[in-house]
């Protein structure tokens, strides 16, 4: 069990300018305040309501002497509505800007000092996010650079309704962009995200947005968790949790309509109201309803029970809620408690002597921080072990519930139905014993290695080998813990090799590919030998490498990119196949385009794949291509990316490289891959000989090679083609001298081009000999040209004789 020091004090406001103006104002009363930190924990501010001000004191280095700083000082008058808002949008070219919103939706957008000394807080510009003057921000918050809020807009029907009908759905949610750009911002168009909503809190953490619903009769309180980069509306209770799930595409995004597609499925007598709610700095939601319990609610909408307080203790009391590591500490008025959310307990109950604190994490530490009158306060711990069971052998209810957690989302992915799968249905249902059994083996394996109830034997012999792989793993990271700082390196390595393989037989779902995408991002070193291992690289005698990898695990490395995206790296998460390419590219770069070739090959095998997105996304060859084009070494990746072009077979990609080759003047490999392929498709040939057609006028490079030149013509060019091409591509004439000219050795001569139109000629005669056949009996007499120079050629039945002059 964990316990708790006394609070200790860890700053005293001495490194934060005016220190004195600091405990003044957290000393002001009547009424409450509110503080918030800045992003990079620079910047202290400090709301007071009943003032109408805002305040703002810097967070300096400890080598920095304290000198005058600017600082923001922001009051409004008694006219201006109350404040909805303060909040700190990501912007492109600064890290982060300060927006203060008040209810009518006037915003202001400041600016923080930059590393001059001299240099203030800016006002930008001041917006206005709603479109009528009628509109009223009653919460707001902000993602990324996206603003979004909750509005109320009065309903036209109000004076036909009563008051209570139309007021509950007068609300909706609504999302801007917020763009700066030097001095000046910009706001995006304005989206609902929700029509005719009732009134909800909002709160955001990077990636989603959480709606909590405020108290309303007859109206069951829903949680809503928004994601604005899938576009999706996931519906969830603190009773029930998940039970609806919407895509905003699918059609209106009308809460109404939203709500009558699952009336079904609640229960209106479970439904209890939220009281106090705050966002964990893992992007978690803490809630806690009117019956006290204690509620977790993941992003993904998946919400469990952590605690239940009694009732008492909660009315009419603020709760402040702070969660550190697995720690969860509730304040109300001066009483603390700390609770374990992994088991679910009451750790500790602590009485603090202050008239007012704020648990809120100012300073870059670990455990719980309090910033009170006097300073900023820690309050530490000691660690333990874990402990899964309580003294009389059962399973704790919150492991339990975790376990069950991971259940739903391992079978929620493999489900072929449209229903959400909830802890609820799962327990009450008895479908699945995994669960338990799980934790009944993992519990007792890992205690003593062996397992009591004989009963799971069975299960145990065809788990074994994943067992001792989850024993050795929990066993290394033990060992790493403590270990001496040289031999840290090497066990280092055999974790990430361990997680590597992990990985690979695991599903490449996005939770994992994000883990993966960390591992190579950190030890991209030691993941490039553990997959070398992995995958069989093996190079064989001609230089040219080969992958021995199994059919599964090609098909964890060829996994498309999600719903069929265009993009090489969706919601900024690289696949697989990319981080693959960008280990070779860094390490084996000249193993780059044969490992792209094997994998095209085995991307066209008879897999249980969905052909469909390996269609729709993009080309292996392209997603390869992707990663070189991240990289600056010019010469290097022009090699490599001339081998992936050619090595993909696509004709396309195939002139792609020779028009690359041509760029670079390597005309005997132009000639080369160009015969090579000049039997694949009729496309390349005729695209390849047009260009050094075109390279031929301009310059004598090509003359060495222009029997190789002669060969690869089409057939179906003609000598009217040909001439076409030449006179509206001629350089230029330079003083007295001609394009044609026979002495100017730079120039074209017509004895150059004679062998090309003469074979022209021929197979022009050949072909409209054919056709004169198919229309003349072979008796009919021909005529003949008295030029032993001249070229006869049949052209509707009638013979032409072109005189080619004499260059002997």
């Amino acid at each position: 069990m964990r316990k708790f020091g006394p609070p200790e004090l860890v700053s005293d406001y001495s490194e934060f300018g005016r220190q004195q103006v600091l405990r003044d104002a957290l000393q002001a009363k009547p009424g409450p305040s509110q503080v918030f930190t800045s992003p990079d924990r620079r910047h202290l501010f400090l709301l007071l309501p009943h003032e109408r001000k805002l305040l703002s004191f810097l967070h300096l280095p400890a080598e920095v002497q304290l000198l005058p700083a600017p600082y923001l000082d922001k009051s409004w008058t008694a006219n201006l509505p109350p404040v909805a808002g303060v909040l700190f949008p990501r912007c492109g070219t600064l890290s982060w800007v300060l927006a203060l919103v008040w209810e009518n939706g006037r915003a202001e957008v400041w600016s923080p000092p930059n590393s001059k000394p001299n240099n203030g807080w800016t006002l930008l510009q001041s917006v206005e996010l709603c479109n009528g003057p009628r509109g009223r921000v009653a919460s707001i918050c902000c993602n990324g650079e996206d603003l979004v809020w909750c509005e109320e807009r009065p309903s036209s029907e109000a004076k036909h309704l009563s008051v209570s009908r139309t007021s509950q759905f007068n609300y909706c949610i609504c999302q801007r962009s917020l763009e700066v750009q030097g001095q000046k911002v910009t706001l995006g168009g304005m989206k609902i995200v929700l029509h005719h909503s009732p009134l909800y809190n909002v709160l955001s953490n990077s990636h989603h947005v959480f709606m909590i619903p405020c108290a309303i009769p007859s109206l069951p309180p829903i949680l809503l968790v928004y994601s604005p980069l899938e576009d999706r509306i996931t519906l969830s209770n603190t009773s029930i949790g998940i039970f609806h799930s919407k895509s905003l595409t699918e059609g209106d995004s009308d809460f109404k309509k939203m709500l009558s597609e699952c009336v079904a499925i609640m229960n209106f007598e479970t439904f209890a109201d939220t009281y106090s709610f705050a966002v964990t700095e893992s992007g978690d939601l803490l809630l806690i309803d009117t019956n006290g319990a204690v509620h977790l609610l993941n992003q993904s909408g998946v919400l469990r029970h952590i605690y239940t307080f009694d009732r008492s203790i909660i009315l009419e009391t603020e709760v402040k809620m702070q969660l550190s590591d697995k720690i969860l500490a509730c304040a109300f008025d001066t009483v603390l408690y700390f609770i374990n959310i992994n088991t679910g307990q009451l750790v500790e109950k602590m009485v603090l002597n202050a008239a007012e604190m704020f648990l809120v994490k100012v300073l870059e530490m670990d455990g719980i921080q309090l910033l009170t009158k006097t300073g900023i306060y820690k309050i530490g711990y000691c660690g333990g072990d874990m402990e899964f069971m309580d003294d009389n052998g059962k399973f704790e209810p919150a492991v339990l519930e975790m376990v069950f957690e991971e259940a739903c989302k391992y079978y929620q992915r493999r489900s072929l139905s449209s229903s959400i799968l909830t802890v609820k249905t799962l327990k009450k249902e008895g479908m699945f014993q995994a669960p338990i059994m799980l934790a009944s083996i993992l519990y007792n394996y890992q205690k003593d290695g062996r397992l009591k109830d004989l009963k799971h034997t069975e299960l145990l012999n065809t788990m074994n080998a994943e067992l001792q792989s989850y024993l050795s793993l929990e066993l290394l990271k033990s060992e790493l813990i403590n270990a001496a700082g040289n031999a840290t390196e090497e066990y280092c390595k055999d974790l990430v090799d361990q997680e590597i393989s992990r990985l690979l037989h695991a599903d490449i779902d996005r939770e994992n590919l994000v883990y993966m995408n960390s591992l190579f991002r950190m030890f991209p070193k030691t993941v490039w030998h553990s997959l070398r291992n992995k995958l069989q690289f093996h190079q064989n005698g001609e230089g040219k490498v080969t992958v021995r990898a199994t059919s599964d695990m090609w098909k964890k490395v060829l996994c498309p990119l999600s719903n069929g995206s265009k993009e090489n790296t969706p919601n900024g998460v690289n696949p697989l196949f990319e981080l693959i390419c960008h280990l070779l590219y860094t390490f084996k770069p000249k193993w780059l385009p044969g490992f792209v070739q094997q994998a095209q090959e085995y991307s066209g095998s008879s897999w249980n794949v969905n052909k469909k997105e390996y269609c729709e996304s993009l080309p292996l060859y392209k997603r390869a291509l992707s990663v070189l084009s991240k990289k600056h070494n010019i010469g290097l990746d022009r090699d490599i990316e001339i081998e992936i072009l050619i090595s993909s077979g696509r004709p396309q990609a195939i002139i792609q490289a020779i028009h690359i080759l041509i760029s670079l003047q390597q005309w005997e490999r132009v000639i080369s891959e160009t015969r090579k392929f000049s039997q694949l498709s009729p496309v390349i040939t005729k695209d390849i000989f047009i260009t050094l057609l075109l390279e031929f006028v301009k310059h004598r490079h090509l003359d060495p090679y222009i029997n190789e030149l002669y060969e690869i013509c089409p057939e179906d060019m003609t000598v009217t083609d040909i001439l076409r091409i030449i006179l509206q591509n001629l350089p230029k004439a330079q003083g007295d001298q001609l394009p044609f000219s026979c002495n100017g050795d730079m120039h074209l001569t017509v004895g150059s081009l004679k062998p090309l139109l003469k074979k022209v000629l021929q197979n022009q005669s050949k072909q409209e000999e054919n056709s004169a056949f198919s229309i003349y009996p072979p008796s009919t007499p021909r005529r003949t040209s008295q030029n032993p120079n001249a070229e006869t050629v049949i052209v509707n039945g009638v013979d032409i004789s072109v005189d080619m002059p004499s260059f002997e």
